[in-house]
Parts: C-alpha cells; structure tokens; sequence
C-alpha cells in the first residue's frame, strides 16, 4: 500500500510531536501497526522527518579553573575539542548563545558588538518573548563594511520580542570635533544613559588584519589611526579598541571612537568573550591581560594555544 507523503508526514507528527502510541496511530487511519511502523521509517528515509539529537556540551574543567584563576575571570566555559573544526565552530556559537540568553532573563540592558561570531551568535538565539530587554549598540560601525559588520540589535530584538536602541554613526572620527558635538545629540545621549545602566556585554575578537580587509578602513582610516602604532604590536582589537601583547589600550585611538567609553565598558558587571577562531588566540591572550573579560566562552584547542603562547614567551 502507498502512502501519499501528506499522510507520511501526517502520520510522524502524531507520533513525535502528540506523543500518541503506534496502537492509537493504527485505529486513527485504520492501518495496521506493520504500516504505521513502515510509515515513520519512510518519513525518515525521505526526509520528512529528521532527528536530531542535542548533546550537551563537553567541558575541560582543569582549563576552566586554570583561565578562572590565571586571568580573574567570573567564569570560563571551554569546551572539548570537537572531530572537526566546523563542529568547534559551531558548538562554541550554540553553547555561547544559550549561556548568554541564561544571563539575559535577569537583564534589562545589553550591549552587542558586530562581527561574524556575533551574527552566529544572535542567529542561534532561541526565539523568547521578553519586551524587558533592550539591546543596545556599543559603537558605530564601518560604513562600507559588508554585512557582517551590519549592527545587529534588530535582530536580535527579533528573536528575543525585546527593543532596540541603534547608534548611527560611523565606529571612527578623526574630527574630534564630529565626536564631541554627536555626543551632544538627544539620539546619544538617550543612549549613553543605556550605557551607563548595561548588564551585559557580549563581543568578539578582531585582528589589525581584519582591520586591514576591510577597504574602505584600510584606505581611508588606517595611516591616520594607526601611524605611530606599529602593526606587531597589535596583539587584536574589541570594541573598536586595539590592544597590544600585554593588554594595553592604544589610548590614542580612544577619542576617535564614536560610542561606549572605556570607563562604561569596565563598569559593566558581565562582559562576555567569544572566540572560536584558532587563529585569534594571540588576541585572545592580550584581552584577557586587559582585564576587560569577566565571561569567556572557547574550546581547549585555542584555549591550549594561549597556554602556549604564554609558556614561549617565558622561554
């Protein structure tokens, strides 16, 4: 007997999604249970019905304590290695989303930055009703960036029902002028009263090579933020801010940036770090010297790196 795909599908939400037994199932279309059975393990075989299985994130406890005591962190969450590079990736994005959204229940104000781990990050945001919340935009951003530079506090406002404040502004200004009279705008001023009240902060790492790709920076902004700051001591950058090996702030830069202040950032009580690139733990280790992360969220590969990178310069 066949089965049109509608009853297949059908037929699979009453036994995965109402719970109901085989038995109800078969009196229900009034097919035997040999059919009901066959019935699921076709919706499966044609991808009507796909299952997946949530495991729970593994976690490296030694290396948690270790972070947790070498650098005064709140918490660390490192997690095993996974078989694949895209499998870290993406359990780092999953595990970093649910942690966060855990910290977003007693929070009023949050403060995103944009980058790619950012837009994961709020991508797997789990939709929530909470017209509490407020998320806010920390600095500007490039304004001939690609999309993942695009602010993403409407987004994540989507899938939380929560609101919204934007910053529209460029993340630069060589014109201390520009900076100061922006500032003094009803917009900014709405928001620095925000800033003032954060909760949380949730960013990623950038790089001087980053930096460098894209263009319009590069060709536009590099030589007059960066002139007297040569490039390898650089050790990354965050929230527009670059620091050098030892977690120093290139206080230069810090005038030029339209948003969040230095003194705002460190006020806040949760500031949340996520790296899940390998190739960011040299900006890793510079930002956890900084002080500026109190919640870090990585993998024991990159977390080992840094272990490394600290174990080679003592050498």
């Amino acid at each position: 007997m066949q089965i049109t795909n509608d009853r297949l599908a059908n037929i699979a939400h009453d036994y995965y999604i109402s719970k109901l037994n085989i038995a109800e199932i078969s009196a229900k279309y009034n097919l035997s249970r040999y059919l009901i059975d066959k019935a699921l393990n076709e919706a499966e075989k044609k991808g009507i019905v796909q299952i997946k299985i949530k495991e729970g994130a593994r976690r490296n406890s030694h290396l948690e304590k270790l972070f947790r005591q070498q650098f005064n962190l709140k918490e660390a969450f490192i997690l095993d290695k996974m078989e694949t590079k895209n499998q870290d990736s993406e359990k780092i994005v999953s595990f970093a989303a649910d942690q966060i959204q855990s910290y977003m229940q007693s929070a009023k104000y949050v403060g995103l930055s944009w980058g790619t781990t950012m837009l994961d990050i709020v991508k797997a945001f789990n939709n929530i009703d909470n017209s509490d919340l407020d998320f806010v935009q920390l600095v500007g951003y490039p304004l001939a960036g690609s999309d993942r530079k695009s602010p993403l506090e409407p987004v994540a406002a989507a899938h939380c029902g929560a609101s919204f404040q934007s910053l529209p502004a460029p993340l630069y200004s060589t014109n201390p002028d520009l900076v100061k009279y922006l500032k003094q705008e009803p917009f900014y001023e709405l928001l620095n009263s925000k800033y003032d009240q954060l909760d949380l902060l949730v960013a990623s790492l950038g790089t001087i090579q980053a930096f460098e790709e894209e263009s319009f920076l590069h060709q536009k902004y590099e030589d007059l933020l960066f002139k007297n700051i040569p490039h390898d001591q650089i050790a990354g950058m965050i929230f527009g801010r670059p620091y050098d090996h030892a977690g120093h702030f290139f206080s230069a830069i810090t005038n030029k940036i339209i948003g969040i202040t230095d003194q705002q950032i460190v006020k806040t009580p949760v500031r949340f770090v996520v790296v899940n690139n390998r190739f960011k733990s040299e900006a890793l280790l510079g930002a956890l010297r900084s002080g500026i992360v109190t919640h870090l969220v990585t993998n024991e590969s990159i977390a080992n790196r840094v272990l490394q990178m600290m174990h080679e310069e003592r050498i």
